[in-house]
């Protein structure tokens, strides 16, 4: 593992921490509460925390197939196989069933065990890598891996603000 593979190891290992840590002890309500009428909700934004870098990195970058589908998580869940929560109406995000923050967890710690040593093995060829995106056009792979990145945190930050917002600070 160079020093770039071990910083985006460490910066997704503390990301996954951080989200563990802001939503240790929520209840349900807590979970699924929306802090304005237009606002995802904390199970919404680990749910898509988690399928979007299932997407990335194993249906993108790997073409493997998505730990979501392969698994049958989105069985598991009653949803939708092609969902990932981009481009979701706040309708939609409402009608996410309530699932248990511990499930949700766990989801994310099947994708995190595949992205782990992904991110390990990467290398200059791999990261140079273009790959055609519908949405984004042609990409490369260091840029998906930096993308998701700012995915993580900047919906880790989320989480941790709408649980401040629900509990006080450090509560």
């Amino acid at each position: 593992m160079n020093e770039y593979t071990a910083t985006l190891k460490s910066t997704y290992d503390e990301c996954l921490e951080e989200l563990k840590n802001a939503v240790d002890g929520l209840s349900e309500p807590e979970t699924y509460s929306q802090p304005t009428p237009h606002s995802n909700h904390i199970g919404w934004l680990v749910w898509h925390m988690a399928r979007v870098e299932d997407y990335w990195i194993n249906g993108v970058l790997r073409d493997a197939g998505q730990v979501w589908n392969r698994d049958g998580w989105d069985e598991k869940f009653g949803m939708d196989p092609e969902d990932r929560g981009a481009g979701q109406t706040i309708e939609e995000v409402m009608a996410m069933p309530h699932i248990k923050l511990a499930e949700l967890l766990a989801y994310f710690d099947a994708v995190r065990a595949e992205t782990g040593p992904v991110i390990e093995t990467l290398d200059e060829e791999t990261l140079a890598r273009k790959i055609e995106h519908p949405r984004f056009g042609v990409i490369t792979a260091s840029w998906l891996v930096g993308h998701m990145v700012v995915e993580e945190a900047q919906h880790t930050g989320q989480v941790a603000l709408i649980r401040g917002m629900m509990r006080g600070f450090g509560k």
